[in-house]
C-alpha cells in the first residue's frame, strides 16, 4: 500500500498523491463565475479597464480622455455633454500631438468596422451588408455621419 506524502524543495511544495487519493470525488465547491462588467458598472461608475475602450484610458492622452469621458458620463446638461466642450477640446488637442497613435483617417484603420467600410466605399452593396448586420440601421447611420463622402451620400440615396 502506497502513502501520500509532501516534499518541500525551496519555495515549492510537491505533493505526491496515490491512486486512492484521486478515487474519491472532490468536495470543493467553486463560487459561480461573476458576469463580466461592461463599460458602466452596476453602481453607475465607469469601468476604465473595459477592453471596449481599446486602451484609450491608458494611452498618452489617457488622462484627457478620462476627464472628457467622465464629464460626458456624469453630465446633467441638455443636451448631454454640452458642458464638456473644453474637456473634449483638450483631449482632441492631445490626440493631434500623437498622430501615430490616434490618427485613423490616413488608412491606419485596422478595425473590422462595417460602417467604416461603408463610409469609404463607392458602391451601395456595402450599405445593404450593413443593413443586414444592423437590422436596417446602416443606411440611416451612414446618412447621419458627420464626415459623409459624396459617393456614400449617393449610395445612401439609392438604398432609400
Amino acid at each position: 500500500m502506497a502513502f501520500s506524502y509532501c516534499k518541500v524543495f525551496g519555495k515549492d511544495k510537491v505533493i505526491f498523491a496515490t491512486k486512492e487519493d484521486h478515487s474519491t470525488p472532490s468536495t470543493v465547491e467553486l463560487p459561480a463565475p461573476e458576469p463580466p462588467q461592461g463599460l458602466i458598472t452596476k453602481d453607475g461608475n465607469i469601468n476604465w479597464s473595459c477592453p471596449c475602450l481599446g486602451g484609450m484610458a491608458t494611452g498618452p492622452c489617457g488622462v484627457d480622455f478620462r476627464e472628457a469621458f467622465s464629464c460626458f458620463h456624469y453630465s446633467e446638461a441638455e443636451p448631454k455633454g454640452s458642458d464638456c466642450y473644453e474637456a473634449f477640446r483638450k483631449m482632441q488637442d492631445c490626440f493631434q500631438q500623437y498622430p501615430t497613435v490616434y490618427n485613423k483617417a490616413n488608412g491606419g484603420d485596422d478595425d473590422d468596422d462595417a460602417l467604416g467600410d461603408v463610409m469609404s466605399s463607392d458602391s451601395s452593396t456595402n450599405i445593404k451588408d450593413v443593413d443586414e448586420l444592423t437590422g436596417g440601421a446602416g443606411a440611416a447611420a451612414a446618412a447621419t455621419a458627420t464626415d459623409t463622402h459624396t459617393t456614400t451620400t449617393n449610395a445612401v440615396s439609392k438604398v432609400e
